[in-house]
């Protein structure tokens, strides 16, 4: 993403390309006096069980840190408030810090917002606040391309607008006549638009399209606003589902389900022995780390997504052993692809170190440049799928499936597709097995201070390490794996002798693309599987899709790329070509 060209001049923030400044001197008393009294927006937030706002021009985000603080301090827990914002020209981190600094915003609301500020790389954005009650969803895109992928995916509808970008005859590209007329689509019934523009423009659209504008007089901060109300009938709300059925205690399956709970679903999690993590997702040692590329194709840009996502989990209440990993160059990680990597990203989620630097951080010696990865993180796999199913509308039961579930609404989780039979037939799907061994050293130094990745990782806890993990795709003959994750770590941290303590074996199933399986199989049928040896990222993301589709919201995903994970996509290549998996099958 181009990032906004902005500077502080008299203590607000301009923007000299557009010649007009971001907000008031006072931005929060700004936000309530322009929109939230106006549109009555904490009353009517109170009332809803779920609230949508939709902003054009995040900016500095001080609407929503005002909106959303006002929120919840009126709000019922189980109401929940979804902002949704668009900025063509996102801010740096450092500048909404600073503009952060000077205003009366939450200073709770602020840190956790920019501890998880995403790097400027376009794509939609979501993060969770105050026990999942807020939702931001931050499209990195202009506001016709957030406005027509939120029309093709969304249709709970939007409750209030904020249009917050600059002036119209500074920002014509956001106040597009044929952009506004398509406001009143998604509008609910008695939906809102409140802006600090009056302009005739305007106001002219939003009468032709439904609504009933009023100019709001007299405030402090501008001669004249707009209030306008949709004075038609509006979008026809549709009674979302209240409960449903999960299959699976993994990863995929109690991210699933938590992603359903939060938004007020009650969920029956179903697993063999009524306990969750017990199989190969308990793995002891679970490594959240990006997987990224400076590729913008489908299959990069997912992998890319799913870390951004997944590493604001870390804010939630888990069990984490160790954060922060070391990524170092290597035969699949060139030096110059990895400092792309970091400067793109920034300090906040990336941070090139040099080998002095590597050395000091880690306390093992290497001849590698490497990247440091702050916001990646460690997590016993067993507690991980227990912490995610803590929530009064996940009730975990035991039962042992032969075959699907056909007449109740069912989401399949699970470590492999067998359960759906014919269902699955196509899918270009294998299990690959691989393997997790402990080793301990007499000397203490020998064990690094940091996760380390390169071909797989080493994780040290306390005075072991952990390594993994074997890729096979036919299984090996005994000791093998062991064998190869010893070469692994004395390789990683120039030490030999290292004792092996016990290992732990699972599997996993991959596809012929490397992509997950998530969406809708049958009227009554969902899945989210095939995670590979990604699922610790990948999971609670494809969670959130999944969720997001299952109740007719939009999704943190571009709908191009959702495609792209759909069950159809292999029978349709299967057309042009054969399974590619098919020569690994007994």
């Amino acid at each position: 993403m181009r990032p906004a060209v902005a500077r502080f001049v008299d203590g607000r923030l301009f923007s000299p390309n557009f010649n007009d400044y971001y907000a008031a001197r006072d931005p929060v008393a700004e936000t309530f006096h322009v929109h939230i009294q106006p549109a009555n927006l904490v009353e009517r937030m109170c009332r809803a069980r779920t609230f949508t706002i939709f902003e054009f021009g995040f900016g500095a985000g001080i609407n929503f840190l005002t909106t959303g603080s006002a929120f919840l301090k009126h709000a019922d827990s189980n109401t929940r408030l979804r902002f949704i914002s668009c900025e063509a020209l996102p801010l740096s981190s450092a500048l909404i810090s600073e503009a952060h600094a000077i205003t009366s915003v939450d200073r709770t609301l602020s840190e956790q917002f920019l501890d998880f500020y995403p790097p400027l790389v376009s794509g939609i954005y979501r993060r969770l606040f105050a026990s999942d009650q807020i939702e931001l969803t931050l499209f990195f895109a202009d506001a016709k391309t957030a406005l027509n992928e939120f029309l093709d995916q969304d249709s709970l509808g939007v409750d209030a607008w904020i249009l917050d970008g600059f002036a119209p005859d500074r920002n014509p590209e956001m106040w597009d006549l044929d952009l506004l007329s398509k406001l009143e689509k998604c509008t609910k019934p008695n939906g809102t638009v409140t802006t600090f523009s009056s302009a005739s423009s305007v106001r002219q659209s939003l009468e032709r399209n439904g609504f009933a504008v009023r100019r709001i007089e007299g405030t402090p901060f501008k001669r004249q606003t707009s209030l306008a109300t949709l004075n038609k009938p509006g979008l026809a709300g549709r009674e979302p589902p209240t409960k449903t059925t999960i299959v699976g205690g993994g990863f995929a399956g109690t991210a699933t389900a938590r992603a359903l709970a939060r938004r007020g679903v009650q969920v029956r999690l179903i697993t063999p022995t009524g306990t969750v993590g017990d199989a190969t997702s308990g793995i002891p040692t679970a490594v959240l780390h990006p997987r990224l590329s400076a590729s913008m194709d489908v299959p990069a840009y997912f992998r890319t997504q799913t870390y951004f996502f997944s590493a604001a989990m870390k804010g939630y209440p888990l069990p984490t052993a160790m954060s922060g990993a070391v990524q170092l160059t290597g035969k699949n990680m060139a030096a110059s692809r990895l400092r792309d990597i970091s400067d793109l990203l920034g300090e906040k989620w990336a941070q090139w170190m040099d080998t002095n630097e590597l050395n000091e951080l880690t306390g093992i010696k290497h001849d590698h440049d490497a990247a440091f990865f702050p916001k990646s993180f460690v997590v016993e796999g067993e507690k991980f799928c227990h912490s995610l199913t803590q929530h009064p509308n996940i009730d975990v039961v035991a039962q042992e499936l032969t075959e699907p579930l056909l007449d109740e609404r069912t989401i399949y989780a699970t470590g492999s597709a067998s359960l759906l039979g014919d269902q699955a037939d196509s899918w270009e799907v294998l299990t690959i097995e691989g393997q997790l061994d402990t080793f301990t050293h007499t000397n203490e130094l020998a064990v690094p201070r940091r996760v380390l990745i390169q071909d797989g990782y080493v994780v040290p806890n306390q005075s072991v390490c952990e390594v993994g993990s074997t890729y096979e795709y036919a299984k090996w003959e005994p000791g093998i794996a062991t064998a190869t994750n010893l070469e692994k770590l004395q390789t990683l941290t120039n030490e030999e002798n290292w004792t092996h303590l016990r290992s732990f074996r699972g599997h996993r199933t991959v596809t012929s693309d490397k992509l997950p399986i998530v969406g809708q199989i049958s009227p009554n049928s969902w899945v989210n599987l095939a995670h590979g040896s990604a699922g610790t990222a990948s999971t609670p993301y494809c969670a959130e899709i999944l969720a997001s589709q299952y109740l007719g919201e939009l999704a943190p995903l571009w709908l191009e790329c959702i495609d792209r994970l759909h069950p159809n996509r292999f029978s349709e290549r299967q057309v042009r070509r054969p399974n590619p998996l098919q020569r690994y099958r007994k």
